[in-house]
């Protein structure tokens, strides 16, 4: 069974654009610590404003269009917001099906590998592991892992700007007519918009065969 770590999933966002990439490890080194807090408010508002927009389904769902109207004027007003200083932190190494679009990562998640076999050791490990993420020390929780043999996966979720945009833009002029239906359908949209994708960040080594039972 793949377990999860209890970790804050928005910290592991900060890291997803770079410190698990090879292709990135210049960008590692260079990021400062307000590139990090502005890359945290990054993904901090396109994760809010990805609750709002399920939120508002919820509340058009639940009969109550007021409410709805509120939440996508949140989730305009976040995405509307200067995306400029985003750009040195969009995700442009992914296969996305949106071609046209930055992407983003507002959410991530990681965990132990499915073969994962509990001994006090890798228990210890992951232990560590959980005290390092707490305290932002991302690099060396995983590190923490590999050399206890615990194979780690990574999973993002990535949000289109430009479709994502525009959905909620269109539920909220929809919802400003009274088209109910046709609004929940373009927040769906946006939803069905985002993209989830999951890698390999250390593998399990190999066991010798008279260690395999």
């Amino acid at each position: 069974m793949k377990r999860v770590f209890k970790v804050a999933t928005l910290s592991l966002a900060i890291l997803s654009s770079y410190a698990w990439s090879a292709d990135n490890a210049a960008k590692t080194l260079a990021l400062s610590a307000k590139q990090e807090e502005q890359l945290f408010q990054i993904s901090r508002q396109g994760f809010d404003a990805m609750d709002s927009v399920q939120r508002a389904r919820l509340a058009l769902f639940s009969g109550h269009p007021n409410e709805a109207k509120l939440l996508v004027d949140s989730a305009a007003d976040l995405l509307s917001a200067d995306q400029d200083e985003w750009k040195a932190f969009l995700k442009a190494d992914k296969k996305t099906p949106h071609g046209d679009n930055d992407y983003i990562v507002i959410d991530a998640a990681i965990a132990v590998a499915e073969d994962y076999v509990a001994t006090p050791e890798k228990q210890k490990a992951i232990s560590k592991a959980n005290e390092k993420f707490g305290k932002g020390d991302h690099k060396g929780a995983v590190e923490e892992l590999r050399l206890a043999g615990v194979g780690v996966s990574e999973t993002q979720f990535l949000m289109p700007l430009k479709h994502t945009l525009q959905s909620v833009q269109s539920a909220r002029k929809l919802l400003k007519d009274g088209k109910y239906y046709e609004a929940n359908l373009a927040l769906k949209g946006a939803e069905d918009g985002i993209v989830t994708e999951t890698e390999t960040i250390t593998e399990i080594p190999d066991q010798p065969l008279s260690a395999k039972k």
